[in-house]
């Protein structure tokens, strides 16, 4: 009884140690709580039958973090089963004189055609036992050498789906037409169907996957006029209606829509960005510049 007490012991320290209270390790070993109660009470006449048992014992291990083979060893093996009792002998009653007499009368007529019975066997021959036939096994399937190797190295192969390893990969396959496909990151997947009748040797060359070239920024719609210094300015059309024409102070900045002609008074005092880019100031400090500027 040491080793049944030792494995309850077992089972309820593993699991305070663990945290679980009964509820929650019999829910994870899907068994009930009375089970669970039962195995660390040593109560082992209240489990089902053993191997059901055992089936319980190794879940327990698992979420318990014990050694299925050690658990199991301390559980009891099932007691061997009790021989059914011993027939009794029924105690003989006299065999009445006519029962006796009628008993050596079958006894002769039996001896008097026992003769009969074997002539008759002599005459019929015997048929010979008819011997089972045997079923005959299944051919073993056909396979045949595969090796592929691919550029780039090291690209994951598949046959049918299942996954044969990094190439290079050589191995016995089963014969027949197969489905192979080969995958590497940064190349295109490959696939293709094979027949494999008879030993095969594949190098399969990879094609990268197409760079995306970055799309081209649309060229600006937009200048813009930053006063630094003090300046008479004047924007219009190309068409000649006037946008803009009034002295303008440091600080202020101006917007518009290409295309546009800015002319300027104090060329050195205002500064021009296109889009995002600074094509710096116009010109000189009190210099006069009249420019276009056109959507590019």
């Amino acid at each position: 009884m040491g080793g049944v007490c030792e494995l309850g012991e077992k089972l309820k320290q593993a699991r305070e140690a663990k945290g679980l209270s009964l509820e929650e390790a019999a829910r994870r070993a899907r068994l009930s709580r009375a089970y669970l109660e039962a195995l660390e009470g040593c109560r082992f006449e209240e489990l089902p039958e053993p191997a059901l048992t055992r089936a319980h014992l190794r879940r327990l291990a698992g979420i318990l973090g014990l050694t299925p083979e050690a658990l199991l060893a301390l559980y009891p093996a099932p007691p061997a089963p009790t021989p059914p009792p011993a027939p009794q002998t029924r105690r003989r009653t006299p065999i009445p004189a006519l029962f006796l007499a009628l008993l050596a009368l079958v006894a002769g007529g039996f001896w008097l055609l026992r003769p009969k019975a074997k002539e008759t066997a002599r005459e019929t021959p015997a048929k010979p036992a008819q011997a089972a036939a045997k079923p005959e096994p299944a051919p073993s399937p056909e396979r045949v050498r595969l090796r592929v190797t691919t550029e780039p190295p090291g690209a994951k192969v598949y046959l049918d789906g299942y996954f044969l390893g990094a190439a290079p990969v050589e191995l016995e396959v089963e014969a027949g037409r197969r489905l192979l496909r080969v995958e590497a990151e940064g190349y295109l997947p490959h696939e293709q169907p094979v027949d494999l009748h008879q030993d095969r040797a594949l190098t399969l060359r990879l094609v990268p996957v197409p760079k995306e070239e970055p799309a081209e920024k649309p060229p600006p719609k937009t200048l813009t006029l930053r006063i630094t210094e003090r300046s008479w300015l004047r924007v219009t059309t190309p068409e000649g209606k006037r946008l803009y024409e009034r002295t303008a102070a440091p600080g202020t900045e101006l917007s518009f829509e290409l295309p546009v002609v800015v002319r300027t008074g104090n060329a050195g005092g205002v500064r021009v960005f296109l889009g995002e880019k600074d094509l710096g100031p116009m010109g000189k400090t009190g210099e006069v510049v009249t420019r276009r500027f056109e959507a590019r």
